[in-house]
């Protein structure tokens, strides 16, 4: 993960980046959050401020789930599942919560976890603020189901 976790102090993800397509050539993205790792307490909020013009996720997985190569990133064997758990395509449900209320729950194969949907810049639905629900020691681990290279995480202190 890029960049020195940061403390308390500065709870705010932002998703920064640009991504271009041209058919038959390339297709590139910058996408990212931003700052990298996080540390927080039980009960802290942390909100995610989208800069960019598409939607993303935030959306709890497993360590091991997290896509390492981009043959992982366009094939993302959990990216299903979160976007079955969202719902309609055309009108997602905004938060998705398995467990305790806030983010403390990943998704594995074929069960529900934690995710939340952002908008992009200035429309409902961003930014998003979410509680820290997982115990003190945990380690959450993300990434955006839309685009599974944007990955991050938060541990629990």
């Amino acid at each position: 993960m890029p960049a020195a976790p940061v403390g308390a102090a500065d709870r705010t993800v932002r998703i920064l980046g640009d991504d271009k397509f041209v058919a038959n050539t390339m297709v590139a993205s910058t996408f990212k959050f931003e700052p990298g790792p996080l540390r927080v307490a039980q009960g802290d909020t942390v909100t995610w401020s989208n800069t960019t013009d598409e939607p993303h996720t935030v959306s709890i997985v497993r360590q091991d789930q997290l896509p390492q190569t981009a043959e992982q990133a366009f094939d993302c064997a959990i990216c299903g599942d979160i976007f079955a758990a969202h719902g309609d395509p055309n009108a997602p449900a905004p938060v998705v919560n398995n467990g305790q209320p806030g983010l403390d729950t990943a998704f594995a194969p074929g069960t529900s976890g934690d995710s939340l949907f952002i908008g992009p810049k200035g429309t409902p639905g961003s930014p998003v603020t979410a509680t820290i629900s997982a115990p003190s020691g945990a380690t959450l681990y993300y990434l955006c189901a839309i685009h599974p290279w944007m990955q991050g995480s938060i541990r629990v202190n």
